[in-house]
C-alpha cells in the first residue's frame, strides 16, 4: 500500500514540476526582443531547472518500479493551474503580477495568500494532481517532506533492495541531462532518493533559511525577488530585499499577451494555425518526455528541437494582436493535441 501511495505522490510531483513551465516561458517568450536580459538569463535559469527537477522525480518513481507519465490529456496541465496552498499559476506576461505569481511559487516553505487580482482573466481552475494527492492542504515544501517521509518509512518497513525495485537502465543520467543549474541524480537507493529530492527543493521550492543551494546559486525565489526590488543580491544580504547593484527590469517592454488564451478564441485562421503548431510542438514535447522517462533517455536530445518550435510559434502569436481582445496580442496556449 504504501508503495502504491509513493507512485501516486511521486507521479503528481512529476506533473507538478512540469506545471510551472509554462507560465514561466509565457514570461520569457513575451519580452521584447531586445532589453530586459538580465530578467531573461533568470526565468531562462530557471525554467532549465524545472525541466532538471522533473527529471529528479522521474528518476525517483522510475526506482520505486513507477511509469512517470506527461503525456496526454489526463496528465498535461490545463491553466488557470491550481498548486497546493491554493497558489494559482496562470499563463501571463511578463509582468509585476507574473512576478508576484512565480514568488508565491517559489515560496513554498511558508503559506503565501496574495490576492487574486480581479483585473486577471480566468477560466475554471484546474488542480495539480499534488492538490488531489495530498493528505490535507499543504505547500508544496511540506508535499515534498511527505513523500521523504513515506520513502523513509515504506524503506524500513519492506527494506530498501525491495523498495528500490525499478530498472536502473529508465533512468536518466547526467549523459542525458545536464545544464548549469546542476545535472540528474540517478537513483537507485534511500541515500539518492533524498539527494534527488533535496535538490528540488534546496533549488526553489524549499524553506527560506538558506538563500543558496549547495553548487552557491541562488535559490528561484531569491532570483525572483531581484526583479521584484530591481536589485542583485550580495553576499552579505540576508533573506530580506536585495541591496546590490540594479537590475534592469522594463515590464512595458513585453507583449500584452491575453491571460490564459485559448486557441478556440482566435478569430483569425492564421492565428489558430499558429496556434495549433505551437500545441503541436508542445505535445510532442511532452511525448518525447515521456519516452526519455520511459526507458528512452536519448529522447531528450529532439526533445529540445521541439523547443525550439514551441518558442518560434509563440514569437509569432505574440508579435500578433487579437482582434476579439482589443489592447492584447496573442500567446501560446500549451493544449495537448492528439498525435494524427
Amino acid at each position: 500500500m504504501s508503495v502504491a501511495r509513493l507512485k501516486e505522490l511521486l507521479q503528481a510531483a512529476v506533473t507538478l514540476e512540469l506545471s510551472t513551465i509554462p507560465p514561466y516561458l509565457c514570461a520569457l517568450y513575451s519580452m521584447h526582443p531586445h532589453g530586459n536580459d538580465e530578467a531573461k538569463l533568470v526565468i531562462r535559469s530557471v525554467v532549465v531547472e524545472e525541466m532538471l527537477h522533473m527529471v529528479l522525480a522521474a528518476n525517483t518513481l522510475n526506482a520505486i518500479g513507477g511509469q512517470p507519465l506527461v503525456a496526454g490529456g489526463e496528465h498535461v496541465p490545463r491553466y488557470p493551474h491550481e498548486l497546493p496552498d491554493g497558489v494559482v499559476l496562470d499563463l501571463l506576461p511578463f509582468s509585476p503580477e507574473a512576478v508576484e505569481a512565480f514568488l508565491a511559487v517559489e515560496n513554498p516553505g511558508h503559506s503565501v495568500h496574495t490576492a487574486l487580482d480581479p483585473a486577471v482573466r480566468r477560466h475554471e481552475h484546474h488542480l495539480s494532481k499534488a492538490v488531489e494527492t495530498a493528505t490535507g492542504p499543504t505547500t508544496i515544501g511540506e508535499f515534498y517532506a511527505e513523500i521523504v517521509a513515506l520513502l523513509d518509512e515504506t524503506a524500513k518497513d519492506i527494506g530498501e533492495a525491495a523498495l528500490f525495485s525499478g530498472d536502473p537502465a529508465r533512468q536518466v543520467t547526467r549523459e542525458y541531462y545536464y545544464a548549469a543549474g546542476g545535472g540528474s541524480i540517478t537513483v537507485t537507493d534511500l541515500a539518492s532518493a533524498h539527494a534527488a529530492l533535496a535538490e528540488i527543493v534546496e533549488q526553489g521550492e524549499g524553506e527560506m533559511h538558506s538563500m543558496y543551494d549547495d553548487e552557491g546559486d541562488l535559490a528561484h525565489y531569491f532570483r525572483f525577488q531581484q526583479l521584484k526590488y530591481g536589485r542583485a543580491y550580495v553576499p552579505e544580504d540576508d533573506a530580506g530585499e536585495p541591496s546590490g547593484a540594479p537590475v534592469s527590469v522594463d515590464y512595458a517592454a513585453s507583449y500584452p499577451m491575453l491571460a490564459n488564451p485559448r486557441t478556440a478564441e482566435y478569430g483569425d485562421p492564421e492565428l489558430r494555425a499558429v496556434s495549433d503548431t505551437a500545441n503541436r510542438a508542445w505535445s510532442e514535447l511532452l511525448v518525447q518526455l515521456e519516452r526519455s522517462f520511459n526507458g528512452e533517455p536519448a529522447e531528450l536530445i529532439p526533445a529540445v528541437h521541439s523547443m525550439f518550435k514551441l518558442r518560434d510559434a509563440a514569437l509569432v502569436l505574440l508579435a500578433n494582436p487579437v482582434a476579439e481582445h482589443p489592447g492584447r496580442h496573442a500567446g501560446p496556449t500549451f493544449e495537448w493535441l492528439e498525435r494524427v
